[in-house]
């Protein structure tokens, strides 16, 4: 269930810092429409992660699940498929979005994770609040 991490990224972009693409996850799990409640919880423990994308066959963004999502629906087993459950059509950022605009999106819509997509729109990380943390962190120390 994991993406491809797609690597068309321009040499020049690589030498400009720090956005999105110098701290974002580039190995994500993923789920597909379909997939059950249980298989989300599942993938969520094993893997040590707080949010899943859901992706439709085209590899598009079809929402997202957290653990925070889940936790009302498994108190009342209403829900079988992780649609049921996902946020629809999630706010997504570019891979070269410089940090600071990446965060002030996350502050301005709630969120606690953005999917990343490529120049094409293809899906290729996610941001997530402990990536920026761990930036700061990695910051803090060489400053040290």
């Amino acid at each position: 269930m994991s993406n491809p991490i797609r690597n068309n990224f321009s040499a020049d972009f690589e030498n400009a810092l720090p956005c999105v693409y110098d701290v974002m996850t580039k190995e994500t799990i993923s789920l597909n429409p379909h997939d059950s409640v249980a298989d989300a919880v599942h993938l969520m423990l094993v893997r040590h992660v707080d949010y899943l994308l859901v992706i439709e066959a085209a590899g598009q963004i079809m929402g997202s699940v957290s653990y925070s999502d889940l936790l009302p629906m498994l108190e009342r087993s209403q829900a079988k498929e992780v649609t049921d459950v996902m946020k629809c059509n999630p706010v997504t950022v570019s891979y070269n979005t410089h940090l600071s605009l990446a965060l002030s999106t996350m502050l301005a819509n709630g969120v606690d994770c953005l999917p990343v997509l490529a120049d094409d729109g293809a899906f290729c990380g996610v941001l997530t609040s402990a990536d920026l943390l761990k930036s700061c962190q990695a910051y803090l120390e060489s400053e040290k």
